[in-house]
């Protein structure tokens, strides 16, 4: 079974011995391995090389080309009743290099369980030796790529799919109240080679990103992966009680099972890499006008198994979606899974939008036919959902905040702040925006003459704005 697959853009200044070099560590490094060195020496040799020592078996295939090169290992080691595979491709074009990982496990023994699937070594291993490169508008790295207030369009080309990456992309929103929900220094660092981890300023940049992608973003410190082409959303809302540890656990686990189920490039697989040695091995005989018709008809037929295998696999792949598609269109939904578009609107705080609905629907019940099929769902709708509480927690400190104030001092401006407020004070009155959203505006005196005249502000603040 496939438990992970990962391809990445790799510098293209290394060549294919650098590659295999990377490989030769990797292997000799491992604590588990019966490998030496000196069993490794031919690693690199051109066309098809194999070694074997114990339970491990290693097969590598090395074609060059011009301005092109193809590396490729597949390496099996058996332990436990268990057998891993891992295949890794290197190929060096005119214009770029692909670094593929494909790691499988399989049982001997139909007892045997199969352990938890996870990134292995290797991966860091050519990431740090061969250096990431180019996708798209990004770099691949093991660090997260910042957004500053000028990206709005890199974001919104990196949300739409339009970037020119074919690694998947996290999109860290910035959270209403400024924490972090994830690590995203760890979460990147996990994720190399895997997917970009791309970090949002501030939530005034998610409100002007909003317009560029129609709201298509993720907001208020949830976390979407966006998969390139505009192929698809997953995002992960804010739990209560979630730790940021075990979210980006969830969103690890879930890239990893996606990308194990993703074809991979034609040019970085394993029967990609032969077709190529075999090629070479057939034109060189064709040149030299060899004689030896056996040899000769071998390395055709490696090439014409080589091209089955491709197809094989194309056609297994198919089998795989059309399982897919059946299995999706026979689940029978646990409930209706009621979605609402809420256009171009979003969550000024969190659970804000529920919480108008919800309110809205509560207000209904009693309106309804008594004991009809209307009043009997909207009463199950609100007895199963919870509002948020933080636009009634907002409303009573900022009561507290404005109670007898007669201006607005730098501690009021600093509460302000804190609830999500800006204040200027460019013209006669201050000016105090909710959320970035120049929509919510309302004015409030520099100097008053009323103690009462806080609350009141706060009060009509709350009408128009919570």
């Amino acid at each position: 079974m496939l438990s992970f697959a990962t391809e990445f853009p790799a510098n293209r200044d290394h060549k294919v011995g650098r590659f295999f070099e990377a490989l030769r560590r990797w292997i000799l490094g491992s604590p588990h391995t019966v490998f030496q060195a000196a069993d490794l020496v031919g690693l690199h040799v051109p066309g098809e090389w194999a070694a074997q020592r114990g339970n491990e078996y290693l097969q590598t295939l090395a074609h060059t080309s011009g301005t092109r090169e193809q590396g490729a290992a597949r390496y099996t080691r058996v332990h436990a009743g268990l057998e891993w595979v891992t295949v890794v491709v290197f190929s060096r074009w005119e214009t770029d290099s692909w670094v593929s990982i494909r790691v499988s496990c399989e049982s001997e023994h139909p007892a045997v369980r199969l352990p938890p699937a996870k990134k292995p070594v290797l991966v860091r291993v050519l990431l740090d030796d061969l250096g990431g490169s180019g996708d798209g508008v990004l770099s691949v790295g093991r660090t997260p790529y910042r957004l500053d207030n000028v990206d709005v369009d890199i974001a919104a080309q990196l949300i739409l799919g339009r970037a020119g990456c074919r690694l998947p992309i996290v999109y860290v929103s910035a959270s209403f109240d400024g924490a972090d929900r994830v690590n995203t220094e760890r979460l990147a660092s996990d994720l190399s080679g895997m997917a970009h981890v791309v970090v949002e300023p501030n939530r005034a940049f998610s409100l002007r990103l909003k317009i560029e992608v129609d709201a298509q973003n993720v907001y208020g410190g949830t976390i979407g992966v966006y998969w390139p082409d505009g192929a698809g959303r997953r995002s992960f809302f804010l739990v209560r009680d979630e730790t940021p540890r075990s979210r980006e656990i969830a969103i690890i686990d879930d890239i990893r099972y996606a990308l194990a189920n993703r074809r991979p490039l034609d040019r970085c697989t394993w029967s990609a890499s032969q077709a190529l040695v075999s090629r070479s091995s057939f034109e060189a005989l064709k040149a030299a006008g060899s004689q030896e018709v056996n040899r000769y008809v071998q390395e055709f037929d490696k090439e014409l198994a080589a091209k089955s295998q491709q197809l094989e696999e194309a056609e297994l792949e198919i089998k795989r979606l059309n399982a897919e598609i059946r299995k999706y269109e026979t689940r029978s939904p646990i409930g209706s899974g009621v979605a609402l578009r809420t256009g171009r609107e979003q969550d000024l705080y969190p659970g804000e939008i529920t919480g108008f609905v919800l309110d809205a629907l509560r207000d209904a019940v009693p309106r309804t036919l008594s004991d009809s099929r209307r009043q009997h769902v909207l009463t199950a709708i609100t007895a199963s959902n919870e509002s948020s509480d933080q636009g009634t927690k907002i409303r009573e400190a900022l009561k507290n905040l404005l109670r007898g104030m007669t201006r607005v001092d730098p501690k009021v401006r600093r509460g302000l702040e804190r609830l999500g407020f800006t204040a200027s004070d460019d013209g006669k009155h201050w000016k105090v925006v909710f959320q970035g959203d120049d929509r919510y505006t309302f004015a409030l005196p520099k100097s008053g003459s009323d103690s009462r005249g806080g609350l009141n502000a706060a009060n009509d603040i709350a009408r128009l704005f919570l």
